[in-house]
């Protein structure tokens, strides 16, 4: 499949099993609303057709002031970010794009961490959520909201997925702005990894969540 450029835009072939390529195909092969609805959010959708699953991310109900300023800030946040992380595994591609304000992305099966029976977060999912993380820093990019469960799944294999990019920031890689915000990032997999294996984390891991807890206060996101 070709991948969208952001000096571009995205028109990939048609196909019938392929991703929907227009509002009125998405709203056909909608089968959920996925979270909570409302005027300063996307909508959510899962969509379903020939087997074949996807998320869109769908900001045309949001209100037109909030769609044109924050909405199209996040949508080209989230498909740069994404372009960059196209190879790394557990993270979303941008499959499509249908219109202006909807983006088809890739559908992982799993249950978010914070539902997920805690025998099942185990030494081998934290390695595989850490190599996300680690991944997406080295190729500049930092999430911003890992410390929302619903944005960390465990797949039905174990392995660790990272959704949900409509926070994440490209910046230039091994900066000190990166560095300085990868600690955020860091966070989230340590409060977890807390969570589910107490006594697991090393001291200097304890340090770094410590301190990020103390200035959890100062920071907008969870």
């Amino acid at each position: 499949m070709e991948h969208w450029s952001p000096d571009r835009p995205y028109h990939p072939g048609m196909s019938e099993d392929g991703p929907p390529q227009t509002a009125a195909e998405v709203e056909r092969a909608t089968t959920q609303l996925l979270g909570k609805q409302g005027p300063f959010r996307p909508t959510v959708r899962l969509l379903e057709r020939a087997g074949r699953t996807w998320v869109a991310k769908d900001y045309r109900a949001c209100t037109p002031l909030y769609r044109w300023s924050v909405g199209a800030w996040n949508l080209r946040r989230e498909r740069k970010a994404l372009e960059r992380l196209r190879d790394v595994e557990g993270v979303p591609h941008v499959e499509a794009v249908a219109g202006r304000w909807i983006l088809l992305l890739t559908h992982f099966s799993g249950r978010d961490i914070g539902k997920a029976d805690k025998s099942r977060q185990d030494g081998a999912f934290f390695a595989s959520l850490q190599c996300i993380v680690t991944r997406m820093h080295a190729r500049g990019v930092v999430h911003l909201d890992l410390r929302q469960r619903r944005n960390i799944l465990i797949r039905p294999d174990g392995a660790a997925a990272v959704i949900d990019f409509g926070a994440a920031l490209c910046l230039r890689p091994g900066g000190g702005l990166l560095r300085w915000l990868a600690r955020i990032d860091e966070s989230g997999v340590l409060k977890y990894k807390r969570r589910a294996r107490p006594g697991s984390l090393s001291a200097e891991e304890t340090a770094i969540l410590d301190r990020a807890e103390r200035r959890r206060r100062l920071w907008p996101f969870s």
